[in-house]
């Protein structure tokens, strides 16, 4: 069972995400305060195996290249990688949800019930978007409403949530 770390950095309180089995990790959204995330990683003496990057906003990669080089991280999953389910021994779903940008992606860890959404969904809300996106968004929120309820999402900024509960509470979802 994967063990999920939240790392909130940065003015923009973003959530860096450490995803880990005890001995090897991947790292969500690198955003800033690499010394935050380095020292998690070296306390519980993980091994980076890649970064997933569920869009290229600054306060989402900042560090990116630091942590990269740090951990000789090439293995770096995003909207347009060809990887999309398999990193060493993690196993995920890229789901690309265009919208709050044309480069949004979220990563399902269907066998734990996990979900890193970025900046598409929040706890009761979404991500905003340009109004010429707004189709694209329209069509991602109605794939990730088919989802299974009782999957847990990690969003980019803020608690974690459910899909569940935001079919029930977030207003956004709503009539789609």
């Amino acid at each position: 069972m994967l063990k999920v770390i939240t790392i909130v950095n940065g003015y923009l309180e973003e959530n860096c995400y450490i995803i880990h089995n005890n001995k090897e990790a991947l790292i969500v959204d690198p955003g800033s305060e690499e010394d935050k995330i380095i020292n998690k990683i070296e306390e519980l003496n993980l091994k980076v195996k890649g970064i997933l990057i569920t869009h290229y906003h600054f306060d989402h990669v900042d560090v990116l290249d630091a942590i990269k080089n740090k951990y000789k991280a090439s293995l770096i999953c995003d909207y347009n990688s060809d990887i999309d389910n398999k990193i060493d021994c993690f196993y995920f779903k890229k789901i690309n949800n265009f919208g709050h940008t044309m480069d949004s992606c979220s990563f399902l860890f269907e066998k734990d019930n996990i979900m890193f959404t970025g900046d598409f969904v929040f706890k009761g809300t979404i991500g905003n978007y340009e109004m010429e996106n707004e189709q694209e968004m329209f069509n991602s929120l109605k794939d990730f409403i088919k989802l299974k309820d009782d999957i847990k999402i990690y969003p980019g900024h803020g608690p974690s949530s459910s899909i569940g509960y935001e079919k029930e509470h977030n207003y956004f979802l709503r009539g789609i």
